[in-house]
């Protein structure tokens, strides 16, 4: 099994959700509002002098469909990388 965290910018949701329809992934958790300073992107704090904030998804899959959301996520970054993307993958060792 393999977990894999998007934070994306609440512009780019359709398309995200798409990718996921595309892979086949149905379930996932959604962070619907996340703030945080990231290493390729202006900080996202909601505030006056670092307007703004991000989503997240996290996805527990299979290796198959971690692939196909791989290749579709990274033909979103590709498209609208300015917007903000950036994709995690890690095992998950166990589930209980």
């Amino acid at each position: 099994m393999k977990a894999v965290l998007i934070i994306y910018s609440p512009a780019l949701e359709c398309n995200i959700m798409s990718a996921l329809k595309k892979a086949g992934q149905e379930k996932y958790s959604k962070i619907p509002y996340l703030l945080g300073v990231g290493k390729s992107s202006e900080p996202h704090l909601d505030t006056n002098i670092w307007p703004g904030s991000n989503s997240a998804l996290l996805i527990i899959t299979d290796e198959r469909t971690k692939g196909i959301l791989l290749q579709e996520l990274k033909l979103i970054k590709d498209k609208y990388g300015r917007q903000g993307i950036k994709t995690f993958v890690w095992n998950i060792e166990e589930e209980l």
